[in-house]
């Protein structure tokens, strides 16, 4: 952090976005329709972020779109469910109820004054849906970004936005609901369509969209310019110092100074800290904690450090990227015929609770045994049945095993191969069997209780039997700065540091460790990312 003005400023403008992810665009967005001068600074050679290789879900309560799929809802039935599931642990509950209160406006306005158009994603209840809990709605919370034209919109910033990538289980072009639904000619007539033409669907179409709203607005962004320091004189943030092509350059912002540039779950060093396991990132690897880093630095308040927003890991090792394997989203967890055991042999979780919430389970302490059992990596077990009608990373139905997944003829030899007990991993299934036969799970209460349904069992009975390592992962980590309803960062020494905002993974969630629904994630940052350059540009210009 430097603490004195620059000998000069290489750019002056009133406010400064750090990121380019969903929360980093709406916030753009919101101050320059303020009418503040904005520039956009990218740490990557890509626009898009986190978001950008997401599915692009915004989960946002009591949107308009709500009412063309027949389901109403009410700020008192959002507040109940967000309540029960933050169990009062929420940094502050004034800024749940700003969510709640905000969440309309930020789609409604974005979609009459943007390129972005969303719809609600088809039969996709909340996550809780299954559970004992008030206000959950059958659907209609989460929508999706339709497919946007980007080889025809902005063909010269085509080959710089995200795509993507390496994350599997997600088709590129495809929209969440066709992910699920039968691969019919007219479906498939319409992907190849959208691949010849560069159509692009979820978190690519929903950067897109914003991004071409700031293009229009005349919004500079500036990729491979990584900000490094944020400038604070006298307790105001007043710039930053980042880096061009090698060089420093000092930018200030006449009224602010927003931190959107993703959480810290590809620093390991930070993870090992604050969490206090090992967590795969599922993310882009650029978030480092660069945003944290510097919050810390000028005097910020932290909350919610200890948590992330989670989904299970795999690894394939026919994918990788620089030599080094990539982890991938889960397959097959909760498959009927399949369980999840810890390294000593052991069930530990409902294997169809909600994503976010399984890799939570890996890290339990067992205050009797003073340990931590179900530390990763875990393993899937799985039979034949599974094996024939469900696709697991790199293993296709109707298509011969690879060679680096674990075979055997008996739970007991399987167990051998992965280095697990015999005699417990032995036990465990023949538990689960016994109790999946009658339909049951007494331990776990998987036949109860999972994401937006209850799960199904069935006994591990069509040999041969497979394994597959499972960690817990991080689509992104959820602490960092705390915020007040503006998305300012609140001060140990100040109630706000002057001049500094943040918004998406970079800051504290508005909701503690909950995942409320599809595209919770995206929904807090641009929530936050909207209050944050509205409240900015009405501030009165600093003499820089």
């Amino acid at each position: 952090m430097l603490t004195t003005r620059p000998e000069r400023w290489d750019r002056v403008v009133d406010a400064i976005i750090v990121g380019s992810g969903g929360a980093a665009l709406t916030a753009a967005t919101m101050a320059h329709d303020g009418g503040a001068e904005v520039l956009v600074l990218e740490k990557a050679s890509l626009i898009g972020g986190t978001t950008a290789v997401s599915g692009g879900v915004v989960w946002l309560p009591g949107n308009h779109h709500m009412a063309e799929v027949g389901i109403s809802d009410s700020r008192e039935d959002a507040l109940a469910y967000l309540r029960r599931l933050t169990c009062g642990h929420e940094h502050d509950p004034a800024v749940l109820e700003t969510f709640v209160d905000t969440a309309p406006e930020v789609l409604s306005y974005l979609e009459a004054n943007t390129p972005l158009r969303m719809q609600p994603v088809a039969n996709f209840p909340d996550y809780f849906f299954a559970y004992d809990v008030p206000g959950k709605k059958s659907g209609g919370r989460s929508c999706e970004p339709l497919p946007y034209a980007v080889g025809d919109e902005i063909p010269e910033w085509r080959d710089r936005l995200v795509t993507r990538g390496t994350l599997m289980s997600l088709g590129s072009n495809t929209m969440l609901a066709e992910d699920f639904a039968e691969p019919t000619e007219e479906l498939k007539a319409e992907l190849a369509r959208r691949e010849a033409q560069d159509i692009r669907t979820k978190g690519a179409a929903l950067i897109a969209m914003l991004f071409k709203g700031l293009l229009e607005r005349g919004v500079e962004l500036l990729l491979e310019t990584p900000v490094r320091e944020l400038i604070v004189v006298d307790g105001s943030v007043i710039g930053v110092r980042a880096e061009a092509n090698g060089q420093s350059i000092f930018v200030a912002a006449r009224k602010g100074v927003v931190l959107a540039c993703g959480g810290y779950e590809w620093n390991k060093e930070m993870v090992r800290a604050f969490i206090g396991y090992e967590v795969q990132p599922l993310s882009p690897p650029n978030n480092v904690g660069d945003g944290l880093v510097m919050a810390m630095e000028a005097g910020a308040q932290l909350a919610n450090m200890t948590s992330y927003f989670g989904q299970p890991a795999m690894f394939d090792p026919e994918i990788s990227r620089d030599g080094e394997l990539v982890p991938q989203f889960e397959w097959g967890r909760g498959a009927p015929g399949s369980l999840i055991v810890n390294r000593t042999g052991a069930r530990f979780a409902n294997e169809a609770m909600p994503y976010n919430d399984f890799p939570k389970a890996f890290g339990a302490y067992d205050a009797t045994q003073n340990e931590f059992p179900n530390e990763g990596p875990g393993w899937m077990i799985f039979d034949q049945g599974v094996r024939d009608s469900t696709r697991i990373l790199s293993m296709i139905p109707g298509r011969p095993t690879p060679d680096w997944v674990p075979v055997a003829n008996s739970i007991r030899d399987l167990a051998a191969l992965i280095g697990l007990d015999a005699d417990t991993l032995e036990a465990t299934v023949a538990t689960f069997d016994e109790n999946a036969s009658q339909g049951r799970d007494p331990l776990f209460h998987r036949t109860e209780l999972g994401l937006m349904a209850p799960g199904a069992v069935r006994p591990l009975n069509q040999g041969p039997f497979y394994a597959v390592v499972i960690w817990p992962g991080a689509l992104g980590t959820n602490g960092g700065p705390r915020l007040d309803t503006n998305g300012q960062v609140r001060g140990y020494r100040t109630p706000v540091i002057d001049g500094l905002y943040a918004a998406g993974n970079t800051a504290a969630s508005a909701y503690a460790w909950a995942y409320p629904g599809g595209g919770a994630t995206i929904a807090n940052g641009m929530v936050f990312g909207f209050r944050a350059g509205r409240h900015l540009a009405a501030q009165p210009a600093r003499d820089i």
